[in-house]
């Protein structure tokens, strides 16, 4: 049904069905391995299944059966995990809510003076902060985040979904204090991972690579080695190096078939080589397997810049009703569907949405999509703030370049302009098959 997306109602009601009735016996139990054979997590989902057809009061087990189903939606796509999710970890607090508040602080003290838990349901309400965050409610998502820190300051999974929420909610100081006590108390792959994110928002690229290039030489799991180098490759591509990314995509895929972001950055960096048939094909596949708003509207963009319009039409149709299954599960996202508005050339609507989302969080993705939506409605004066904001921290994006330059240029400042759209190009002269050549279209215009 997901795949298809061909009845938003119908699909959507279906989706909702499969969460209801938790703990009701075995009946609300779908077989998961008709989605993914000898997938580990689909593995664990129904190992945990399994044990709460047994025992349905273990809720050290329906929160980690929360926390899987989280995963699950992020990696397929499909927002119907999101309403499972909800319901196991809600069982699991139901089942075990924690210590009063009357009861905490004594409880607390001899937790600090053990170096356990606080007795509360930590795992739980890091399973719905990161629930929170996968529906783009990152204020709610630090709350519970907090939450769960109040009740366990050694939980590094509630500091990773804090790390998340305070990234999107635009406080990089605070984030990188989160993401560096997730280091500190579990000194994995997840954490790493957000600590390389977060030196790559501050432009320390070539830090960021050291990282992930560590990670990659104590990775065992075919999964964690397909992540790292899709790390890599991503790196290399926003670089502008299509040999590196390819060959990190290659890598990756070689550990781990199954992992479509690595199939992602190999469809980009083949519209990027000439090779239009492959990247389409690419495309299709992945639109196919992980329906996401935002994949749906940069496969319409790469048929549009191929002059493919009604196909470009139907795949943002797609993406609108992608959006509409994330609502039906619980979900939202008007970042995507800002840049879905812009995709179709209504600016207002544009606006109106990246306003919406600019005033819940400060994150630079939502001041470039607003600076440009404003942009393009005329409204260049009132862009140019954003556009530098958005550049302000220090990420090496050459959208974000390419966005600035243009609002310089349609501003009267050609030499400002001139600099920005030489500074996208040089940081990856692929990085749009329609922004790209726009920009060196742009660029020659303004006489550089």
């Amino acid at each position: 049904m997901w795949r298809r997306i061909i009845a938003v109602g119908v699909t959507a009601a279906a989706l909702l069905g499969l969460g209801g009735a938790f703990g009701a016996g075995p009946e609300p139990w779908t077989a998961e391995s008709a989605y993914a054979q000898g997938d580990p997590l689909v593995e664990s989902i129904e190992q945990a299944q399994a044990r709460l057809r047994d025992v349905p009061g273990d809720w050290t087990t329906w929160a980690a059966l929360g926390s899987a189903y989280v995963e699950r939606a992020r990696i397929t796509g499909d927002p119907g995990y999101y309403t499972r999710a909800e319901g196991a970890l809600r069982e699991s607090l139901r089942l075990h809510p924690g210590p009063s508040a009357a009861d905490r602080d004594a409880t607390d003290r001899d937790a600090t003076a053990s170096g356990t838990a606080g007795g509360g349901n930590d795992a739980a309400l890091a399973g719905l902060g990161a629930l929170a965050n996968a529906r783009h409610d990152f204020a709610q998502a630090e709350r519970l985040a907090r939450q769960a820190i109040a009740g366990n300051p050694f939980s590094a999974d509630a500091y990773g979904v804090l790390t998340d929420a305070l990234t999107q909610l635009g406080r990089p100081a605070e984030a990188t204090e989160a993401a560096q006590r997730m280091l500190d108390l579990r000194p994995g792959l997840p954490a790493l991972s957000r600590a390389a994110y977060d030196l790559e928002q501050h432009g320390r690229v070539e830090e960021a690579r050291e990282l992930w290039t560590q990670a990659l030489a104590t990775a065992i799991a075919p999964a964690d080695l397909a992540f790292v180098h899709h790390q890599l490759g991503d790196l290399a591509w926003h670089g502008g190096d299509l040999v590196a990314a390819r060959a990190a995509y290659e890598a990756g895929l070689a550990a781990d078939a199954a992992y479509l972001p690595l199939r992602h950055g190999l469809a980009r960096v083949d519209a990027a080589s000439g090779r239009t048939a492959e990247a389409l094909a690419g495309y299709a596949a992945l639109t196919a397997a992980s329906p996401t708003p935002s994949l749906l509207v940069e496969h319409a963009l790469l048929l549009r810049s191929l002059g493919r319009a009604a196909d470009a039409e139907a795949q943002l149709a797609l993406a609108q009703a992608a959006l509409d299954l994330l609502a039906a599960g619980g979900g939202a996202d008007d970042l995507a569907a800002a840049e879905l508005a812009l995709a179709r050339g209504d600016h207002a609507t544009a606006v109106r949405l990246a306003t919406g989302e600019w005033q819940r969080r400060k994150h630079t993705d939502v001041a470039d999509t607003l600076a440009w939506a404003l942009h393009q409605a005329g409204r260049h004066r009132e862009a140019l703030p954003l556009a530098r904001a958005a550049a302000a921290l220090g990420a090496r994006s050459a959208l974000h370049a390419y966005h600035l330059g243009m609002i310089e240029l349609a501003l009267g400042d050609r030499a400002a302009g001139r600099r920005d759209l030489a500074r996208a190009l040089r940081l990856n002269p692929h990085f749009s098959p329609v922004d790209a050549p726009a920009a060196a279209r742009a660029l020659a215009s303004a006489g550089a």
